[in-house]
C-alpha cells in the first residue's frame, strides 16, 4: 500500500478551525480528526460528494461527523492528498 502524504489548503484550514470551534473542538483536536478521516480512507456514500475529488467520511463518538473533500495525485511511491474542504456535522451519514 502506498504512503499517503496529507496537506491542507490554507483557506480550508481556517474554515476548518471556525467549524471546529463552533462544535466545541480545539485547534489540535479538529486538525487531528480531519487528518484521521483521510488516513482511514472511508469514502462518503451520499452526502457532500464532490466532482473535485474524493470525499472521506468518519463518525466520531461525540456525535460529530467529518466530511473531508480532497484532491489526490498519485505518484509511483506515494499518494499526495490536498484537503480542500472540511465539513463538520452532528449525527451520522
Amino acid at each position: 500500500m502506498k504512503e499517503k502524504i496529507i496537506d491542507i489548503d490554507t483557506h480550508a484550514f481556517f474554515r476548518m478551525l471556525e467549524r471546529g470551534i463552533a462544535n466545541g473542538l480545539d485547534l489540535h483536536e479538529t486538525k487531528e480528526r480531519a487528518f484521521q478521516t483521510v488516513r482511514e480512507g472511508k469514502k462518503a456514500i451520499r452526502k457532500h460528494l464532490s466532482k473535485q475529488g474524493p470525499t472521506y467520511y468518519h463518525y466520531f463518538y461525540d456525535n460529530l461527523s467529518f466530511y473531508v473533500i480532497c484532491k489526490e495525485k498519485e505518484f509511483p511511491d506515494y499518494i499526495k492528498i490536498l484537503i480542500k474542504t472540511v465539513i463538520i456535522e452532528e449525527g451520522r451519514q
